[in-house]
């Protein structure tokens, strides 16, 4: 894993030079205003949107600058990766999307000199404190988002105003995306096995 593992988890195809050199520009006044808050950062070199990994208590600053300074009106995604073994063990990932204006209103030919720019930030977090700020405040789309983090992998988003499981049973146990979650799972049967297989299942009785 690199430093941080802040290359670590990003796919997807990659930007056009002139999206990485505009977000780069965002990344680099992010920078600026956080100073050592920003823990480490990598333009993305034209492979993949710039990120930027960030002390966990800037998060709420960090996601209102772009929002509100460099024009990232829409949080796209948040979600976790469990560094099992490492410490700090989890990140939140937090994708960002600014969309210029021009492009909002349907002016395609404005897209060229004002592309809709991608910016990554990460938040390293400890494993026996696995707790960050909330983003509702700022980006409506942070509530879902973060309910489904919470649920599969436990992070918890002090305060979120609702704050519960969203794809799983609120009495189910753990977390199934931490990497020392049980694993689970019911044998299928087939013409070969089916006797061996339905011999451990229960059935319903008359």
């Amino acid at each position: 894993m690199s430093e941080h593992g802040i290359l670590e988890g990003l796919s997807g195809p990659p930007p056009t030079p002139a999206v990485s050199r505009a977000a780069t520009a965002d990344l680099s006044a992010l920078a600026e205003r956080l100073g050592e808050r920003l823990l480490a950062s990598d333009d993305g070199a034209g492979r993949r949107e710039p990120t930027g990994l960030v002390d966990r208590a800037a998060i709420v600053e960090a996601a209102r600058f772009l929002k509100e300074a460099r024009g990232y009106q829409f949080l796209r995604s948040v979600t976790a990766v469990d560094y099992l073994g490492s410490e700090p063990r989890f990140q939140v990932v937090y994708h960002f999307t600014a969309i210029p204006a021009a492009a909002l209103a349907g002016d395609a030919r404005a897209s060229a000199a004002d592309p809709t720019r991608l910016l990554c930030l990460k938040a390293p977090l400890p494993a026996e404190d696995p707790v960050i700020d909330t983003l509702t405040g700022l980006y409506p789309t942070a509530n879902w988002h973060e309910r489904e983090t919470y649920d599969l992998f436990g992070i918890e988003f002090a305060g979120h105003p609702d704050l519960r499981r969203i794809l799983l049973p609120n009495d189910y146990e753990g977390f199934p995306l931490r990497k020392d979650h049980p694993q689970k799972y019911e044998e299928i049967a087939f013409s070969f096995n089916q006797d061996e297989v339905y011999a451990s299942k229960p059935f319903a009785k008359e």
